[in-house]
């Protein structure tokens, strides 16, 4: 597969892991308890990260922006961005390790709350640094609908999904169906960023008689 495939591919593939993967927590309840499920639902939320890291990028490059002030809010965005999947990446990894090191979630627990209980890491890992990644694909689908690099209601629908995820996770629980609801709005949205304005316009007269 090329990379323009592997770039075309995340807009697709990174939302719809990060729902695969919280969907494979239902069986255990969102709780900690290693195990099969516990391992396949964070194996799936690593190729999430991985593919949400490649869609940045290539908002980056599709962005193309034409003035200073614009650059500075893409390249700021994307960089926040691929910083929160990065610490994503991190807290996945540990959870791995901390699935198969430990017998049972209490063994679990003790085993993150030692990890939690270095300086930052609470705050970084797993609080505000986890969910900016959110926010720069918000910040990108706004600014690049700004530039009609990609439809405003490409943009709308993320920040559709983007709040309504907000709202669950902080208000209601992540193991609330309204997560799953916020991300595949997010879905939604990503899959019509990929899209972007030029699929949208009708195509040339000429270019249509030129295949007749």
């Amino acid at each position: 597969m090329s990379l323009a495939a592997v770039a075309r591919a995340s807009f697709t593939v990174a939302p719809a892991a990060f729902l695969g993967g919280w969907v494979l927590m239902r069986p255990i309840g969102g709780g900690l308890v290693p195990g099969p499920w516990w391992t396949a639902a964070h194996a799936v939320w690593v190729v999430a990260f991985l593919f949400f890291g490649v869609m940045l990028l290539e908002l980056r490059r599709r962005a193309a922006p034409d003035t200073r002030g614009r650059r500075v809010a893409v390249e700021v965005a994307v960089g926040v961005g691929l910083l929160s999947v990065a610490v994503n990446l991190v807290q996945v990894a540990v959870d791995l390790a901390a699935g198969f090191g430990a017998a049972d979630g209490e063994a679990m627990r003790a085993l993150f709350e030692r990890f939690q209980g270095y300086p930052g890491v609470e705050v970084v890992v797993y609080g505000v640094g986890a969910q900016l990644f959110v926010g720069a694909l918000l910040v990108l689908a706004v600014v690049m609908a700004w530039m009609r690099r990609v439809t405003a209601s490409s943009a709308a629908v993320v920040t559709i999904g983007v709040v309504v995820l907000a709202v669950a996770m902080l208000a209601v629980g992540r193991n609330s169906p309204l997560v799953a609801a916020g991300i595949s709005f997010l879905w939604l949205g990503t899959l019509l960023l990929g899209r972007g304005v030029e699929d949208d316009q009708p195509k040339p007269l000429t270019a249509a008689a030129g295949h007749a």
